[in-house]
């Protein structure tokens, strides 16, 4: 009997040993990434990485055939991909060739429709050139971003006027200041000859996403 009782245990300690052995040794199969699968469907091997290696034109030519909720995990995806910048004064003043610098315009940047943004636009004038200088300032990352100066009263907010460029990056209601340095940093942006005035809304927009993220309005100049 405590033959059979202790072989019964040695037995029982072999199958639990045995079992925590496999137990730990066992690997549960990594879940396929949701984002990959949705851009192997648009795209044979596409992946983020590769999207963002694409030119801005191919980019906006794949966007226009994906599913919407493809293009809601692309714009997911880009927020954890944010970009730093720190331009100083030092810039403004080596490329106008002056130390006479003037800032005015100063006003808050804001998020748009659930996007965050924040910071300070201000205009500055230095010599012969003016800038917009963008401080202490953040917006949620995103692909293709660019800011645009666009004039007040297009629609009822100022904001929502879809941006249709031409040639001379003049558009319906807006001029195309070119791609947004960083999502993150103090940066400086030439608009010599550009009136302030009249052109005195700030967006931050991708066309190839047709999101508007951050938007400020100046006021104008007594």
């Amino acid at each position: 009997m405590l033959k059979t009782i202790t072989l019964s245990i040695m037995i029982g300690t072999f199958l639990m040993g045995t079992y925590y052995v496999l137990a730990a040794s066992y690997l549960p199969p990594v879940p396929e990434n949701k984002l990959v699968s949705a851009l192997n469907n648009v795209q044979t091997d596409l992946t983020y990485e590769k999207f963002i290696l694409m030119s801005e034109h191919e980019r906006m030519t794949l966007v226009q055939q994906m599913p919407s909720n493809t293009i809601r995990m692309l714009l997911e995806e880009a927020q954890n991909h944010p970009s730093y910048i720190s331009e100083d004064m030092d810039k403004i003043k080596l490329e106008s060739n002056s130390n006479d610098i003037r800032f005015t315009k100063l006003t808050q940047i804001t998020g748009v429709k659930g996007y965050a943004g924040s910071g300070t636009a201000s205009v500055v004038y230095a010599g012969n050139m003016a800038f917009l200088r963008l401080e202490d300032f953040s917006v949620t990352s995103g692909i293709d971003q660019r800011l645009y100066l666009t004039k007040d009263g297009t629609t009822a907010s100022g904001i929502d006027q879809r941006l249709y460029m031409t040639k001379d990056g003049i558009t319906a209601s807006g001029i195309d200041l070119g791609p947004l340095k960083a999502s993150i940093g103090n940066q400086n942006y030439d608009i010599t000859g550009i009136n302030t005035d009249a052109y005195n809304v700030m967006i931050i927009y991708s066309k190839t996403f047709d999101t508007y993220y951050a938007y400020t309005k100046f006021l104008k100049t007594e």
